[in-house]
């Protein structure tokens, strides 16, 4: 079982980063400098709209199964939902919190060639621009097919983007079906874990839908070992957190996952210091 204090990741997350084989895989965790809506107040946006106390609402099922509800009991309410989403997550005000965003900016200082993240909003790429980097957005199969400028960071929103709604991975319909990794953010993701560790930042470890990735994570690795080395375990990654506690390191450390103790008295230093040590 691996608990790393920044400084005793810091060499491994360095090598891994210069080798090119780095991948940050990001949440909605990264982004609380912008003060970002919570999906609690998403879950209680749509309670008003169908006449619930929200509190009452929350009770009723996990945010993806009431939006599904959301979803199922009018025929346009999931296209308001999305519109409201991008009012609020894509606002002047996140926009002009974002320029002074220290984990935003502590991320595009470096020069990644691929970036991870299950949110929907437009900052990450938006980061890497206001540092004068080139991105390109991956979200469906056609961005995946589309050009892009060589030297540019490809941004892959694993659970789709506002800026093409029907992309989105938001309901518990959608969500079951990309478990079978077959999307093509899916596809790119089995790539990528061929020769890359992730450096996993703003999630929690009661995230279902993150953990199932890193349980085919695991599998993939299972799957591999007959044609490695026997000397050779393999990349590991890492996953950055404000509270390990004794069971989920355990856990984690057998799907291959070492786990960074962050300073939790000031967790957006804390993720920025951690990204000034890899470069």
């Amino acid at each position: 079982m691996a608990v790393l204090t920044p400084s005793e990741a810091a060499p491994h997350l360095r090598k891994a980063y210069k080798e090119g084989r780095l991948i940050p895989f990001l949440g909605a965790g990264f982004s609380v400098p912008l003060s970002l809506p919570s999906w609690r107040e998403l879950t209680g946006w749509m309670a008003k709209d169908v006449g619930f106390e929200a509190d009452l609402f929350e009770l009723h099922g996990r945010n993806e199964q009431l939006a599904e509800y959301f979803d199922r009991i009018g025929p346009r309410n999931l296209q308001r939902l999305i519109h409201e989403m991008t009012r609020r997550f894509d606002s002047a005000e996140a926009e002009t919190k974002r320029k002074s965003s220290p984990t935003h900016q502590a991320l595009a200082r470096l020069n990644w060639h691929t970036l991870y993240t299950t949110n929907y909003d437009f900052h990450l790429e938006g980061a890497l621009r206001d540092a004068g980097k080139q991105a390109v957005v991956l979200a469906s199969f056609d961005d995946f097919q589309g050009p892009r400028h060589p030297g540019a960071c490809e941004v892959i929103k694993f659970h789709g983007t506002l800026e093409q709604p029907e992309t989105i991975v938001l309901t518990e319909s959608s969500y079951f079906q990309r478990m079978a990794l077959e999307a093509p953010p899916d596809q790119r993701l089995r790539a990528d874990l061929l020769s890359h560790g992730f450096l996993f930042i703003g999630y929690g470890f009661n995230d279902f839908n993150i953990r199932y990735i890193w349980y085919r994570m695991h599998q993939l690795r299972l799957q591999s070992q007959a044609r490695r080395a026997p000397n050779d375990s393999g990349r590991r990654s890492f996953f950055a957190t404000h509270g390990p506690g004794p069971v989920q390191p355990k856990i984690l450390d057998e799907w291959g996952i070492d786990v960074i103790q962050l300073d939790p008295t000031d967790k957006t230093a804390s993720v920025a210091e951690l990204l000034q040590l890899i470069g």
